[in-house]
């Protein structure tokens, strides 16, 4: 390479390498395949009429989604991404909590 062309092209730099998550998932749909995984379990759970199994099944889904959506960046979060992390977060915390505190409710109140 001649000075002419180092100068068009600029300092040479070295890349460093990227820094990798905790949770290594190169592939996006496997964590949404996961989290669908978990919610399908709970859909075989209600089939024999255990109705609160099922959605304590889905209230925890729910609950791994939100964890692997807080600690996996957003290329290998895959389809859990929907918006900011914070508000995807919350949003499927929200679900969990509330699907929980709803089975349980009705479960205690004798409603079904």
């Amino acid at each position: 390479m001649t000075a002419r062309h180092r100068a068009v092209a600029g300092p040479s730099r070295r890349s460093r390498p990227a820094r990798r998550s905790v949770l290594e998932l190169r592939n996006g749909p496997a964590v949404t395949v996961l989290v669908l995984a978990g919610l399908g379990l709970a859909y075989v759970a209600v089939a024999p009429k255990h109705w609160l199994r099922g959605v304590l099944v889905m209230a925890l889904a729910m609950a791994l989604a939100a964890v692997l959506r807080m600690v996996l960046p957003a290329r290998q979060a895959g389809l859990l991404v929907v918006r900011s992390r914070v508000l995807d977060v919350l949003w499927y915390a929200g679900i969990s909590a509330a699907m929980l505190i709803l089975g349980l409710w009705l479960r205690a109140s004798g409603r079904t």
